[in-house]
C-alpha cells in the first residue's frame, strides 16, 4: 500500500527537497514547525500569488513579509536569510581556486548579482594560472572614481600577491551597457595595473541574464 503523504513537511521528507515545488518549498521554509506546514501552504499560495515571480520574492522586504505571513520577526528573517543563501550558492558555480578561461566563467560565478537593487563592485584576484585566489567586495552604490578607486581595489591585489585581476560589477536596470563613469574606472584602473605590474584582464558588467566583457569588447 502507498504511503500516506499529506503535507509539504512529508512531500519533502519522503521524495527530497530537490524533488519539492516551489509551494512545498515555501510552505516548510515559513512554518514555524511539522504540523504547522499544513497551514503554511496555505501562506505559500498566497505569497505566490502576491509575488508571481521568485525574482519578485526575494526583494519582497520584511514589513510586506510579515504582513502577509502573521510570523513573528524571527521566523520572517529565517525565511528571508534562508533565501539569500540559497541565492548566493546558486552563483556559486565556480570554487576558490578554479581557474578563469572565459569571461562566462566570471559571468556564471557572479551571476546571482543580477538582482541586487544597488551595484556592487568586486575585484577577482588570479594567481599565475588565472585561478581564483579570492573575490574581494569593494563597495556597494554608484560607481565612481570618488568611491572606487585604484588604491581601493589594488591594495586587496598586493595584500594577495595577486598577478592579475579581474573586476566586476552589477547594473541594477539589467542593461550591462557600460556607462562613461564604467570606462573612466576601467581606464584608470589599467593604467594603475600596468604600473604595479598587476594587470587589469578584464572589467564584466553584469545585466539580468547577460553580460559585458570589456576584454572582449576590446576596450582595456
Amino acid at each position: 500500500m502507498a504511503k500516506q503523504v499529506d503535507s509539504a513537511f512529508d512531500r519533502l521528507l519522503d521524495q527530497g527537497v530537490a524533488a519539492g515545488s516551489i509551494t512545498d518549498l515555501l510552505s516548510v521554509g515559513f512554518s514555524r514547525s511539522e504540523v504547522d506546514s499544513r497551514e503554511a501552504e496555505t501562506m505559500a499560495r498566497a505569497i505566490l500569488r502576491r509575488y508571481d515571480r521568485l525574482v519578485g520574492l526575494q526583494h519582497a522586504s520584511y514589513d510586506e513579509l510579515k504582513d502577509l505571513t502573521g510570523l513573528d520577526r524571527f521566523e520572517v528573517l529565517r525565511a528571508q536569510a534562508l533565501m539569500e543563501l540559497g541565492r548566493k550558492f546558486a552563483g556559486a558555480n565556480i570554487g576558490d581556486h578554479e581557474e578563469v578561461e572565459l569571461p562566462e566563467d566570471v559571468y556564471q560565478r557572479l551571476r546571482h548579482l543580477k538582482d541586487e537593487k544597488r551595484e556592487h563592485f568586486q575585484v577577482i584576484l588570479l594567481d599565475a594560472r588565472n585561478k581564483i585566489q579570492r573575490i574581494a567586495p569593494i563597495h556597494i552604490g554608484t560607481l565612481t572614481m570618488s568611491v572606487v578607486g585604484p588604491r581601493e581595489v589594488f591594495r586587496e591585489a598586493v595584500r594577495e600577491s595577486a598577478c592579475s585581476i579581474i573586476v566586476a560589477h552589477n547594473h541594477p536596470s539589467g542593461d550591462p551597457t557600460p556607462s562613461p563613469e564604467d570606462i573612466d574606472v576601467t581606464k584608470k584602473l589599467v593604467e594603475v595595473g600596468q604600473m604595479l605590474d598587476i594587470p587589469l584582464i578584464d572589467h564584466i558588467i553584469i545585466g539580468y541574464d547577460k553580460f559585458t566583457s570589456f576584454a572582449k569588447m576590446g576596450l582595456l
